[in-house]
């Protein structure tokens, strides 16, 4: 095979391949795995394969276990690695053996982070899905209390003409009966006027989400200008972060660079007004637009978007006062 590896080497070997996967991730194990066993080996090439399908090359490309060599392969339950030459030598078989059982630890390992990542797509679609039927529920109730309020002023505006002696004189169980009439219709626009849809919501600060994302040392940093006072929207902190991460796809996605992401409270109207300035490498996409639309209509926010000649994205959002 041209080379024997010390029981040191192999040693320190074995632990970078699992250094590798610990910070890079199995996928990166992997790679390091095959490269070792080349490295340790002195073989022309390694691959390595989990149920007959290959997930890892290094080096020239060995055959298939289908045609390889007995001396070419060591087997770890459904992994099989493969090296280039056959290997008659008891040193390497040891090597190959423990190769082959981190491989199937990595390959464990990668499955369990397939399902963690596909987990998280699930669960951040089945988020979005939630955001937005919460704010399809706020916007109907919104119409069936607008609905609502005109039939009651009308009833309101009869029991007062009543009371006037407009229709001549009521007695004593009309005045009973319109006076029940009187106090249903005005508790139903008391609660349609409280709605507690909204009042269960709590203020957040958007301050700290920006800053975490945005702020110094982060793979996302801008330059910040934000108030010295709590930035508090009547949104919850799942709303408001979903809002922040858009806004951070969106700025990778157009390739933005020298960013400047401005908080500020207009004079004019009872709202925080946010503010992203940027120079983009690319157009906004149609997707990235509308998905800010689409969460600017569940945070009930005025939404402006300019490409020219520089892009910038206003978002004027409800401010708590006080």
């Amino acid at each position: 095979m041209g080379r024997s590896a010390s029981a040191s080497e192999v040693e320190r070997t074995v632990s970078a391949v699992a250094e590798r996967a610990l910070h890079h991730g199995a996928k990166a194990g992997l790679d390091a795995l095959v490269e070792a066993a080349v490295g340790l080996t002195g073989a022309s090439g390694a691959a390595l394969y989990a149920a007959g399908r290959r997930v890892a090359i290094s080096g020239l490309s060995p055959p298939a276990p289908a045609r390889a060599h007995p001396l070419q392969m060591q087997k770890d339950g459904h992994t099989t690695l493969v090296i280039g030459e056959p290997c008659v030598e008891a040193s390497d078989r040891l090597i190959l053996t423990r190769l082959a059982v981190l491989g199937s630890a990595l390959l464990a390992c990668r499955e369990r982070e397939d399902a963690a990542r596909a987990e998280q797509t699930r669960l951040r679609w089945e988020r979005l899905r939630l955001v937005e039927l919460l704010a399809h529920w706020d916007r109907a109730r919104s119409r069936q209390a607008h609905d609502l309020r005109t039939p009651l002023q009308v009833i309101q505006g009869y029991i007062d003409m009543l009371n006037r002696g407009m229709a001549g004189a009521l007695t004593p169980p009309m005045q009973r009966y319109l006076e029940r009439i009187s106090r249903a219709a005005s508790e139903l626009n008391v609660r349609l006027q409280h709605r507690p849809s909204r009042e269960k919501v709590p203020a957040e600060d958007l301050r700290a989400l920006l800053s975490a994302t945005f702020g110094p040392g982060r793979r996302a940093a801008v330059r910040l200008e934000l108030p010295a006072v709590p930035v508090r929207i009547r949104a919850s902190r799942t709303v408001l972060a979903l809002l922040v991460r858009t806004l951070e796809r969106l700025l990778r996605g157009v390739g933005a660079s020298e960013i400047v992401l401005r908080v500020e409270a207009p004079e004019s109207t009872e709202a925080w007004q946010l503010i992203v300035q940027a120079n983009a490498e690319r157009p906004l996409s149609e997707k990235a637009r509308a998905s800010l639309e689409r969460l600017a209509r569940g945070m009930e926010a005025r939404l402006s978007v300019t490409e020219s000649p520089e892009l910038q994205v206003s978002l004027l959002l409800p401010r708590i006062l006080g």
